[in-house]
């Protein structure tokens, strides 16, 4: 037999195609070697041919049925030994007592849980391989048992003895010389008491009917530990067929269980927090919804995600944002634990969830009312705003929550978590750290989005994206030596789509890296061109997402496009926001020295709405510095942002950067800034971003744009 790590010989007979095909796949993936066939005769032929190491065998199958197959199998002399699984979806105790007295090692239930059927097999072939050991020799018994935690005992009816094996004692912690021997009454004491029952009625069954038996159960040892042994069982005949004893052999499974449980976590539960997963929590709402439908009660489920969470992230590293989402779930399960919450809901840990990076669901049972649903997820929204302990300083946070419930709302558990999800993003919009009962007006609005993001796919597969330029100008003579590409969408039902309601959404779906990679290709293409028109030297300033700027690949990317194309890195212009080089600083410094040293040049984009320092500009080797729209704007009415444009200008200055100043429409604007020694301007007084095909024109044309003639472009 091979039943170490390289698995062994399995037959499996089984009729379902279906349930056989991913048998199959699930054993081979575990390492054994399997043998298919879809009948009880093909499978006796089989084994009758081959060397087949265990057997797993359908109940209900045409013809020659499972125990018919079992019992011919146990009446050949190779059979006798070999373990046989039986595979039923009957697990009425008459089935399972006919497939034991056919001979069968033990069942598996369906549906077959995959993630433990290796585990299964594995473990039967090394019972079977420690058995046979244990015939075979009594001191290799004695080893095997040692190392396989393998204990044994007989019962003699006639004398009314029981005779246990120091392995056996060991197991029950009944250690020492002066132990005194043990009765049948008190080896069944060491049974767990509420499974008590069922062993004491298989071992009367073996001595009074001579059934054998295979039960997993807990003992519990004098020093209060407990371990779980799974215990096989035969009668004893004499030659007269009459029951003498019962032999049976226990192995210690312990470690066995654990680790079944511990995969068991894995599958259900999330790693971070230790929460039910989505799966879980999908299966526990389902049996929610069953409940209430037969007690006509009402449950919810409310969602919950926290507000500007990418914040944190950027602020506290990735390892600080794990231990903000540990300590947020202790709390949520905390909070739903509290009896004045907890009093008309039967709630179990299970029912808080993670079901994303930071957002969690929450599942309300035997809810009274709108009203008692909307005080529980208040009191969690409360428990979230409660200060953390961020090192320096305290970090406050908000979460927005939608709540749907049944039966008003949807009928099914999947229906009712897409409608409190809604309900959140409704409470997003109005504002954050707010609650919203789901509506039907929410579920348009889903759809609505739905149909954005599908059409958005859509547009980055067919070439619907377009890119237009806009002019960044010296402001004394009106002569242009660069520009910033600006991303439209040309939808083909609604015209051009603003990036304000696209890139969000991009952002969110991912969908921004194509996005990103598509934007420095046909930059990259347009200078190709523009440098054989003789504008080798023109620049384009293009904007990288905070997507963009921590993918492993990106300097790869950008020196691949240049290459490609045969342009000079210099012609690119990497605009990165100010919020996304706050983030994780030490790593964003050596990017952008990476990228300062393969020659690209770098802009920091709406440069005074963040919160850097001197301290920290010094560390970045940018080139340039955009003074944010929002200063230019407000900047003649003096004030605030007249200072905070003129300290950028002069910043500026004392570091040696470029300065361009963004959304310049006014003269007075235009005026305030060149006072100031900020010559580079780009906004609507000069030129509207124009489409690439025009935009070209006007470089190849030697255009100038001077005040007020964006009108003309």
């Amino acid at each position: 037999m091979n039943a170490g790590r390289d698995g062994g010989r399995l037959l499996l007979v089984d009729d379902d195609v279906i349930l056989r095909g991913m048998a199959t796949q699930t054993l081979r993936h575990a390492g054994f070697e399997v043998t298919a066939v879809d009948s009880g005769e093909e499978g006796l032929r089989i084994f009758a041919a081959e060397p087949i190491d265990l057997v797993l065998l359908d109940v209900m199958m045409p013809g020659l049925d499972g125990f018919e197959v079992c019992a011919r199998l146990r009446a050949t002399p190779r059979g006798a030994q070999t373990p046989i699984l039986m595979l039923t979806g009957l697990n009425d105790a008459e089935s399972v007592d006919a497939a034991f007295r056919c001979g069968a090692t033990d069942f598996v239930t369906k549906p077959i849980n995959w993630t433990l059927l290796g585990h299964r097999v594995r473990y039967s072939l090394r019972a079977s391989a420690t058995s046979e050991a244990a015939l075979r020799s009594s001191e290799h018994l004695a080893n095997a048992q040692q190392l396989a935690r393998l204990g044994s005992w007989e019962w003699s009816v006639d004398h009314g003895e029981l005779t246990c094996s120091k392995e056996l004692l060991s197991i029950l912690g009944r250690t020492g010389t002066d132990v005194p021997p043990l009765t049948a009454d008190a080896l069944l004491a060491y049974v767990h008491e509420p499974e008590r029952l069922a062993v004491q009625r298989a071992r009367h069954a073996a001595v009074r009917e001579g059934q054998s038996y295979q039960l997993d159960f807990s003992i519990e040892r004098p020093d209060g530990s407990r371990r779980v042994l799974s215990e096989q069982a035969s009668a004893r005949r004499d030659s007269g067929g009459r029951v003498v004893g019962v032999a049976a052999i226990a192995q210690d499974i312990t470690e066995r269980i654990e680790a079944e449980h511990r995969i068991h976590k894995l599958a259900f539960y999330d790693r971070l927090t230790g929460l039910a997963n989505r799966q879980l929590f999908m299966d526990f709402s389902k049996m929610a919804i069953e409940r209430a439908r037969r007690l006509h009660s009402l449950c919810a489920v409310v969602h919950l995600d926290l507000d500007r969470f990418k914040c944190v992230n950027d602020a506290l590293g990735q390892d600080g944002g794990d231990a903000v989402l540990r300590t947020l779930a202790g709390r949520l399960q905390e909070t739903i634990r509290r009896a004045d919450l907890a009093s008309t809901a039967r709630i179990d840990p299970e029912v808080v969830a993670r079901v994303a990076g930071n957002a969690f669901t929450v599942l309300l049972l035997d809810i009274a009312s709108n009203e008692h649903a909307s005080l529980i997820t208040q009191r969690l929204l409360q428990a979230v705003a409660q200060p953390l302990d961020a090192g320096a300083q305290a970090l406050v946070l908000t979460a927005s929550a939608g709540i749907a419930l049944f039966p008003r709302d949807a009928q099914d558990a999947q229906s009712l978590a897409q409608k409190a999800e809604q309900a959140m993003y409704a409470a997003k919009d109005a504002g954050r750290a707010q609650i919203r009962f789901y509506d039907e007006e929410m579920n348009a609005a889903a759809s609505k989005r739905l149909t954005l993001e599908n059409d958005l796919r859509r547009a980055v597969r067919d070439g619907e994206l377009c890119l237009f330029y806009q002019p960044q100008v010296e402001a004394d003579t009106g002569v242009m030596h660069a520009a910033e590409a600006l991303i439209r969408w040309r939808h083909p039902r609604r015209g051009l789509v603003s990036p304000a309601e696209f890139i969000p959404l991009a952002e969110e779906t991912g969908l921004i890296v194509s996005i990103g990679d598509w934007v420095v290709q046909a930059v990259c293409e347009a200078l190709q061109r523009w440098g054989t028109l003789g504008f080798d030297k023109f620049s384009v300033s293009i904007n990288l997402s905070t997507r963009d700027f921590v993918e492993q690949d990106l300097v790869e990317k950008l020196e691949t496009m240049v290459h490609r194309f045969g342009i000079e890195p210099r012609q690119l212009t990497l605009e990165i926001t100010e919020t996304v080089l706050m983030s994780d600083t030490d790593r964003t410094v050596a990017r952008l020295h990476e990228l300062r040293d393969k020659g690209f040049g770098l802009s920091m984009d709406d440069f005074g709405t963040g919160f850097s320092s001197l301290s920290y500009l010094k560390r970045f080797p940018v080139h340039e510095l955009k003074i944010d729209r929002s200063f230019v704007r407000d900047a003649t009415r003096g004030g605030l942002d007249a200072a905070i444009a003129g300290s950028i200008i002069e910043l500026g200055k004392q570091f040696g950067l470029r300065v361009v100043a963004e959304g310049v429409e006014t003269t007075d604007q235009a005026a305030f800034l060149l006072d100031r020694g900020c010559t580079t301007h780009q906004g609507y007084l000069y030129a509207k971003p124009m489409p690439a095909d025009e935009f070209e024109a006007a470089l190849v044309n030697g255009r100038t744009f001077l005040q007020g003639m964006s009108g003309a472009a």
